[in-house]
């Protein structure tokens, strides 16, 4: 079977009740749809894990910087602590 893209003069031509969705092709697009938005969503999640290792390195070059008899202050269980 071969598979081609309608022109646009095909696509006047066609009218709303002659559109048919095969059930196969339906399910096509109902995998792409949640391939792309699991897609979606681990991207947000990659850009969230290297803001916080950007993050998380600076707070450690910071850490190595600083003067051995300087207080650092620090958050432990909610409480902010020197």
């Amino acid at each position: 079977m071969q598979r081609r893209m309608l022109s646009k003069e095909d696509e006047a031509t066609v009218g709303k009740d002659d559109l048919e969705v095969r059930r196969e092709d339906q399910d096509k697009i109902n995998k792409f749809s949640r391939l792309h938005q699991r897609e979606t969503l681990l991207e947000d999640e990659l850009k969230s894990r290297a803001k916080e290792k950007e993050d998380l390195e600076e707070i450690s070059n910071e850490l190595e910087l600083a003067d051995e008899n300087e207080k650092i202050p620090y958050e432990s269980d909610g409480e902010l602590r020197a």
